[in-house]
């Protein structure tokens, strides 16, 4: 008789949220009005990308999750023992942060202040470094999707800066 392996519920209860997620985004992004332009690229294509991703990947590991769990899991490497709750709450921190400070103090500085706080949960030591790579990578996106996508992105304390 063949050994059946078990369900690990945590992993799939996170992959159906992922497949939950990724719906959600394909199914709000029909709700973008869509506008051709010379690229025959419209509004819609990028988060639709984005939905289809989500959900593929969450079918992916719920698939995994009730075959004998997620691969390639470095769990049997030395300082991955266990999952490393305090980095999961930094990085949470950042995530909510940045939200919160987006609308007030820009993308831009909240994008930086993300990069030096998920850096630091990855576990860096060098904030200084990780602030001047931050802001250079958020400078870096806003012109991209302001100047040449034209997207309009809060600008914040910088304000026309």
């Amino acid at each position: 008789m063949e050994k059946r392996s078990p369900v690990h519920m945590g992993e799939l209860l996170i992959a159906l949220a992922l497949i939950a997620l990724g719906s959600f985004v394909i199914y709000d992004t029909q709700s973008i009005a869509e506008i051709h332009s010379y690229s025959q690229i419209g509004p819609r294509l990028f988060p639709n990308l984005v939905g289809a991703g989500l959900a593929i990947f969450g079918a992916t590991l719920g698939w995994q999750a009730v075959s004998g769990g997620w691969r390639n899991v470095p769990l049997d490497q030395e300082g991955h023992d266990a999952p490393d709750r305090m980095a999961f709450v930094v990085i949470s921190a950042g995530v909510l942060l940045h939200m919160a400070l987006i609308g007030w103090a820009g993308f831009i500085l909240a994008s930086t202040l993300l990069f030096v706080v998920v850096a630091r949960g990855f576990g860096s030591q060098r904030p200084a470094r990780d602030l001047l790579l931050g802001g250079g990578i958020a400078t870096l996106v806003f012109f991209i999707f302001t100047v040449g996508l034209n997207v309009s992105l809060p600008k914040g304390l910088l304000g026309g800066a």
